[in-house]
């Protein structure tokens, strides 16, 4: 999800925007047991809210599945899992 202002010219605020709408969004997704990620999986912007559709140990089974593929962290780094 993106958030823009046609128009507008000041990205400080946009950028604040954008922060509230994410967390009203994201919150909601949460309630209805959505999920955060999309056709391109959960990417930079998203990772601070995967744990509002998978739980810890899942984000941890996660976590070793890549490990088991990517041992030196070299593909995609930080595009799908926090703190990797």
């Amino acid at each position: 999800m993106n958030v823009s202002i046609p128009g507008y010219n000041d990205k400080e605020l946009e950028e604040k925007i954008t922060r509230v709408v994410e967390e009203f969004v994201m919150s909601f997704v949460k309630s209805v047991r959505g999920s955060v990620s999309a056709e391109h999986g959960v990417g930079l912007q998203k990772t601070s809210f995967l744990e509002y559709s998978k739980s810890k140990p899942m984000i941890e089974y996660m976590q070793r599945i890549k490990n088991v593929f990517d041992p030196n962290g070299i593909m995609n780094p930080y595009k799908v899992l926090p703190n990797q």
